[in-house]
C-alpha cells in the first residue's frame, strides 16, 4: 500500500511547471498564437524536459495549448464561442451571488467593496491593468463570500482560469477600466441599499459589458 502512494519526484515538479505556465497564459504573458518552447522553458527553470512535457500535455488536455506536429506547441486562441459560453455562465453566477448577498451584506463588507473601488480608481490613474484586475477579483470574491452558497462559489472557482484570460483582454481595451469602475460602484450602491433585484441585474450587465467590449474591439481590429 505504501508503494502505491509513493510520489515520483518529476510528477511533483511537473505540477509546479503546469501552474507556472498556466499562470503565464491566463495573465497574458504567453499570448494566443505564440509558441511554447519546451527546451527553453526547461533551460530557464533549470530542469529536464520531462516535467515540462508532462505539464504541457495537461495544458493541452484543458485546451490552453495545442500540440501541432508542424508548428510545435502553440498557445490556443480564444474563440468567440468560448468567450460567449464562459461569460454567459459567469453573468448568471455573479448575478445570483449579488442577489443572495444583498440582504446579508454588512456595513463592514460595504466598506471593503468601497475600498476596492477606491483602489481601482488609483490604479486607473497609474494605468496599472494587472493591479486593477486583482482588485476587481477581490471585489467579486467578497460578494461570493457573503452569498453563502458553497456550490455557487465552487462552480465560479472552476471557471476562474478562463475568466482571467478574458478579463485581461477586456481591461487592456482603451476606456474599459473607467467603465468597469463605474459598474463596480453601481453594484456596490445596489448592495448598500439591499436591493437584490438591482444587484443581480447590474452584476449580469457588468459581465455582458465585458463581452460587448471585447466583441466591439475585435470588430474594429
Amino acid at each position: 500500500m505504501k508503494d502505491s502512494l509513493k510520489i515520483v519526484g518529476y510528477e511533483l515538479l511537473s505540477k509546479k511547471v503546469y501552474r507556472v505556465l498556466k499562470s503565464k497564459i491566463t495573465k497574458g504573458s504567453f499570448e494566443p498564437g505564440s509558441k511554447v518552447l519546451e527546451g527553453r522553458i526547461a533551460e530557464q527553470m533549470g530542469i529536464s524536459r520531462t516535467p515540462v512535457r508532462e505539464a504541457i500535455r495537461e495544458l493541452a488536455a484543458e485546451g490552453f495549448v495545442k500540440m501541432n506536429p508542424n508548428q510545435g506547441i502553440i498557445v490556443n486562441n480564444i474563440s468567440i464561442k468560448d468567450l460567449r459560453e464562459v461569460l454567459q455562465i459567469r453573468g448568471v453566477l455573479e448575478g445570483l451571488a449579488a442577489r443572495l448577498a444583498a440582504p446579508l451584506i454588512t456595513e463592514e463588507k460595504i466598506k471593503v467593496l468601497e475600498t476596492c473601488n477606491e483602489n481601482m480608481e488609483k490604479f486607473i490613474s497609474k494605468n496599472n491593468v494587472l493591479a486593477f484586475g486583482k482588485e476587481s477579483d477581490k471585489f467579486h470574491s467578497v460578494i461570493l463570500e457573503i452569498c453563502g452558497n458553497d456550490r455557487l462559489v465552487q462552480i465560479r472557482k472552476n471557471l476562474a482560469d478562463q475568466i482571467y484570460r478574458f478579463r485581461n483582454i477586456s481591461l487592456r481595451i482603451p476606456g474599459r477600466l473607467e467603465s468597469a469602475l463605474k459598474e463596480h460602484r453601481e453594484i456596490t450602491n445596489a448592495l448598500k441599499q439591499g436591493d437584490a433585484d438591482k444587484a443581480d441585474e447590474l452584476s449580469r450587465l457588468h459581465i455582458v459589458n465585458v463581452l460587448k467590449n471585447i466583441l466591439s474591439h475585435e470588430d474594429e481590429q
